[in-house]
């Protein structure tokens, strides 16, 4: 919040911050204690040599289409002045900038010549010296600043001044738990307590007419959506310009001033942190206010945008069946203040914070407003805020205040009482404070206490709504106390056995095989479009969608590692990266099938590669690209490095759209599902504009369930291993895992290792043959194996061959 110096000062007339030194060291006390601070110093940019200026006359240049000469009165002298504006006339008490005057931006006025006149000095506009759009005045956005007739600056005064833009500024940046510094009453509870010094309490004097509230409106109210809600009505106003220093608090605290009646609302809620709206009475055509949930339907907010409700999700204001007003948000366009409106009705309530802040997002209109009712209101203000600002609208409008405020919902809890000890205060900080101290700081923070020996029972006021236990009193007691009283210790070290579990052992084990064989870690983001979510998944999952996501890039939960690291890839080829080679372990996310909202998400690890391009050639590489086989190769690498339980075998597999056809496979352990490898679909790596890129994407659950943790040693064999070479004639259809499944059957006891070492093709074998000599190693570990005894195993193994499969020997 925008904290003005002088506004402060009206309250406490010692606060002590007189120039931007000071300034920052209030900045640096905030942080200390309170908040953080984003910016301190002026508002707007201050400029020199701005005087206010009394037009005193107007005179046209002969052949000027715009350009017009005026006489303007300094104060002890007048300047002829040539301006372009649209809206200057005789009488008026205007800003002027003196020849010499610096403007931001490195801007000097002089004296000059226009269309043949002499021009001594400018009249400007408030963006001309350095008002930003959404805070000047709209009365004046297309032309100069005119003050208005009511205030009390002379010809000659220092327009700095006059404007209030000399106003120090401290612009803090609150956290969710300090809703009560969003107001300048908030803020002189804490300078009061930071630096024990009094501040005056708000006074005014309300005086009701003899006509009825009550008479001219009716109010329901859903109690669990607003609590409490207050309505006043103010007859027979007049709408006008704001006084000048209404508009000086205004725009100096980052808001727009727009008439006197809306201004005063937001004046209130600057002040006392009550947001409030007003309502044209005539405009209800019902006169009937109801607070409810909204329905399918549409509201025209004062923005002008047309907003499209739904059923049960927002708090809206309605005048019988008409929606008025997003609560808490943004009012509606049917019943805004307009120079027409005479009789008004305002609104002060406190609404459920949760639906405000849901609204807000949903239509990404975070207002002054929501930005309060999202952090917590002081309930207990409510009523006070109505009234003053009921009085403030009768001395700035006119009008007669209707007798009676309609209280639709007021059921206020009461403050919570809370009881801690000085040994809890001193156990918690490890400090040495008395009850005098602890004492000292409830006065300052204006709490109210009852003493009995080293016991308190504090009250917590209801403008605090973030204090509601005892923790978070002694958190209170320690940024007044000062945290550098409480004393340092070294912690007490505890001789307890730490270390990794297996589990994450084995996931370091997975990370330095795969960067052993060359590949690199991506950690990339789990949430992803609806577009890719589901792609490489093996059976459909309701999607996990976030409720409020911060773009539509990020708006669904992945169910696939290879969904996302697809995408890194292609990030990588876009900037020129030929050897591609990554590799990511992470979460994906499965959605309930019943979509149960109580039930969290599925959550599963996978493990993910991808090759792409071709390697960096030298010596001993090729320009040849990845293929099939240096994938397959990563994956056989790390499947033997993480010695598993089971048998892991392949199965050509043309189940999953992402991938090609021909070169993707299967991949179980025993019988259960392990994931798959192969080549992505060529159309899809089009899209991704990627070459020929070859994956596999692992079940790292199924992984961990099926490692076996420790390594199993044999002793060396004593006996000499016997090898077989076995050559096969066979379709080239035929997969070669099949062969190896019937060879590792019907070997017998004593195979320890099959292992392809030669594959040929040439047209003498015939159409669609081929040539796969494999090498078997026999091995008896208790004796000298025979001849006999293989020669046996390989005829059991080639009749097999030739009668499962028609495969025969040559």
């Amino acid at each position: 919040m925008k904290i003005s110096v002088n506004w402060i000062k009206e309250f406490m007339p010692d606060f002590p911050v007189n120039n931007e030194a000071d300034a920052q060291k209030i900045s640096d006390k905030l942080a200390l204690t309170s908040t953080e601070v984003e910016d301190k110093g002026y508002q707007i940019p201050q400029s020199t040599g701005l005087v206010v200026g009394q037009v005193l006359e107007v005179r046209s240049i002969e052949n000027s289409t715009h350009l017009k000469i005026t006489i303007v009165n300094a104060g002890k002298k007048d300047y002829q002045v040539v301006t372009g504006a649209p809206n200057v006339a005789q009488g008026q008490l205007v800003v002027l900038a003196l020849p010499g005057a610096h403007l931001p931006e490195n801007k000097l006025i002089e004296a000059t010549e226009l269309d043949g006149q002499i021009s001594q000095g400018m009249l400007v506009s408030l963006q001309e010296i350095g008002f930003d759009d959404a805070i000047a005045p709209k009365k004046h956005e297309a032309g100069i600043y005119v003050f208005p007739a009511d205030s009390e600056v002379q010809p000659g005064d220092d327009a700095v001044k006059a404007l209030g833009i000399d106003d120090l500024m401290i612009d803090t940046e609150l956290t969710a738990n300090r809703g009560d510094m969003l107001s300048i009453r908030g803020n002189l509870y804490e300078f009061s307590a930071l630096f024990e010094k009094d501040f005056k309490k708000i006074d005014f004097d309300l005086q009701e007419s003899d006509q009825t509230a009550a008479s001219q409106i009716s109010v329901s109210v859903d109690p669990t959506l607003a609590n409490p809600y207050y309505l006043r009505i103010v007859n027979h106003v007049t709408v006008k310009e704001s006084p000048l220093w209404l508009q000086r608090r205004l725009w100096n605290s980052g808001i727009r001033p727009i008439n006197n009646l809306v201004d005063v609302t937001n004046y209130v809620m600057l002040l006392l942190g009550q947001p409030m709206h007003v309502f044209d009475l005539d405009q209800l055509h019902h006169h009937e206010i109801r607070v409810a949930l909204s329905s399918d339907e549409t509201i025209t907010t004062l923005d002008g945008e047309k907003r499209q409700l739904k059923a049960g999700e927002d708090i809206v204001v309605y005048d019988g069946q008409d929606p008025q007003m997003l609560a808490g948000v943004m009012g509606g366009s049917q019943s805004e203040v307009t120079e027409n409106t005479h009789n008004v009705v305002l609104e002060s309530a406190v609404f459920d914070p949760v639906l405000i802040r849901k609204t807000a997002r949903r239509f990404n209109l975070h207002s002054q407003a929501s930005q309060r009712f999202e952090r917590g209101i002081d309930v207990s203000n409510s009523h006070k805020a109505l009234d003053y600002a009921a009085a403030l609208i009768k001395d700035l409008a006119g009008g007669e205040i209707a007798q009676g405020v309609i209280e639709a919902q007021a059921d206020i809890a009461k403050e919570k009482r809370i009881a801690i000890s000085l040994s809890d205060i001193n156990g918690y900080l490890g400090t040495q404070a008395s009850l005098d101290d602890a004492a000292d700081i409830w006065r300052r923070l204006s709490f109210a206490f009852e003493q009995e020996g080293e016991n308190f029972l504090v009250t917590v006021p209801q403008r605090r709504p973030d204090i509601t236990i005892k923790a978070d009193l002694i958190e209170e007691f320690v940024r007044i106390y000062g945290y550098d009283k409480i004393p340092a210790h070294l912690p007490q070290a505890v001789n307890q056995k730490s270390g990794l579990t297996a589990d994450q052992k084995l996931d370091r084990s997975i990370r330095g095989i795969l960067l052993a064989l060359g590949l690199t870690q991506a950690i990339s983001y789990s949430l992803t479009t609806r577009e890719f979510a589901s792609q490489f998944t093996s059976q459909a999952h309701p999607l996990v969608k976030l409720a409020y996501p911060m773009s539509q890039e990020h708006a669904v939960m992945r169910q696939s590692v290879l969904a996302t690291l697809i995408q890194a890839a292609a990030y990588n080829a876009a900037r020129k990266i030929s050897d591609i080679r990554l590799f990511e372990t992470g979460d994906v996310f499965y959605g309930r099938p019943d979509n149960d909202p109580d039930q969290l998400p599925i959550e599963k690890q996978q493990i993910a590669a991808v090759i792409s391009g071709q390697p960096a050639a030298d010596w001993h590489h090729s320009n040849q690209g990845y293929d099939f086989y240096d994938i397959k190769g990563l994956l056989s690498t790390l499947l033997d490095k993480l010695n598993l339980k089971g048998k892991i075998h392949f199965q050509k597999s043309q189940s999953h759209t992402e991938m090609h056809p021909g070169q993707t496979a299967d991949i179980y352990l025993d019988d259960q599902y392990l994931g798959f490898v192969g080549q992505i679909n060529p159309q899809l790596a089009s899209q991704y504009k990627l070459g020929r890129t070859f994956v596999f994407q692992l079940d790292n659950n199924l992984i961990h369930d099926r490692c076996q943790h420790g390594t199993d040693y044999r002793p060396l064999d004593k006996f000499p291993a016997i090898e077989r070479d076995l050559s096969l004639l066979v379709d080239q259809n035929l997969q070669a895992a099949d062969i190896v499944s019937i060879i590792a059957k019907n070997a017998g006891a004593y195979l320890r290792q099959v292992n392809l070492v030669d594959v040929y093709e040439g047209t003498e074998l015939g159409q669609h043959k081929k040539s796969l000599s494999y090498r078997l190693q026999f091995v008896n570990p208790d004796a000298t194996l025979t001849d006999e005894i293989v020669n046996a195993a390989m005829t059991r193994i080639s009749t097999a061959l030739f009668d499962q499969l028609q495969v025969t020997t040559r």
